[in-house]
């Protein structure tokens, strides 16, 4: 291994063994991904350079700014929950009730392109998850992607998976109100 893919490509941190992120031209050590937002997919890394990871933990830096002023109006709790400012028209989407210590991604409403809500079943099982889906027009993200269920694997019977399924067509409804989004017919 060459000493530069031995060291994080933005702060120059030995890498360890676990928790980096493989970039376009570099690696990203873990303490840095854990600066990152969390809804950055591996193929979003893999697509950014150096210098876009170095933009996008400026962007983080001055989210916990956006934080200071981002007043709930609305929310949504769930293991992940959804806070709204009406006023501002923000929202953001967080596992923490502290917003500011999970410097949870301030998001504009006008940024999102499409939602949807879909099952992810089990192979072997007869066992499903419920994910919620928030495509973005936003220069630091494309999607925020997230797992509704708190437990793996719910049976379609079940309270978890109603109760699960509720919550993420709340999270839609919530999400819509307000919004000049068209519907399908």
């Amino acid at each position: 291994m060459s000493d530069n893919l031995q060291n994080c490509s933005v702060c120059g941190e030995i890498l360890t063994d676990y928790g980096n992120k493989e970039l376009k031209d570099g690696i990203l050590c873990r303490n840095c991904v854990k600066l990152a937002s969390e809804w950055l997919s591996d193929e979003d890394y893999k697509k950014r350079t150096v210098k876009d990871i170095k933009k996008h933990l400026k962007y983080r830096e001055a989210n916990l700014v956006n934080l200071d002023s981002f007043k709930v109006s609305r929310k949504i709790e769930g293991k992940y929950s959804l806070y709204i400012d009406d006023d501002n028209k923000l929202f953001v989407v967080s596992k923490r009730k502290d917003l500011k210590k999970d410097n949870a991604d301030v998001i504009s409403l006008d940024d999102i392109v499409e939602m949807s809500v879909y099952e992810k079943k089990y192979q072997d099982k007869d066992t499903v998850d419920v994910y919620f889906d928030i495509k973005l027009n936003n220069k630091e993200l494309n999607e925020v992607l997230f797992r509704v269920n708190e437990f793996n694997g719910l049976s379609v019977d079940s309270d978890e998976y109603k109760q699960a399924s509720e919550l993420a067509i709340n999270y839609l409804d919530e999400l819509m109100k307000d919004q000049d989004f068209q519907e399908e017919v």
